[in-house]
């Protein structure tokens, strides 16, 4: 099964649905996506809980530049 994903590009500010894309397969062309595996229905709490998760993860400098990620903070 391929994992869904919904994907926004860079500055874009996400006000509107067609801000985003959605879909299966890789999403070429976007800067940031976030993936969600088929069959393990997340509930929202889970995926809000994920994303802020992530949020906490870039607001670290360290522990991004210790990932590879080459993110300008």
């Amino acid at each position: 099964m391929a994992d869904h994903y919904v994907a926004i590009a860079r500055g874009v500010e996400g006000t509107k649905y067609s801000d985003f894309t959605t879909g299966t397969s890789s999403s070429a062309g976007t800067l940031f996506e976030f993936r969600v595996a088929d069959g393990v229905t997340p509930t929202k709490v889970e995926v809000y809980k994920a994303l802020k998760a992530f949020e906490r993860f870039f607001e670290n400098a360290q522990q991004v530049k210790a990932a590879g990620f080459d993110v300008n903070l």
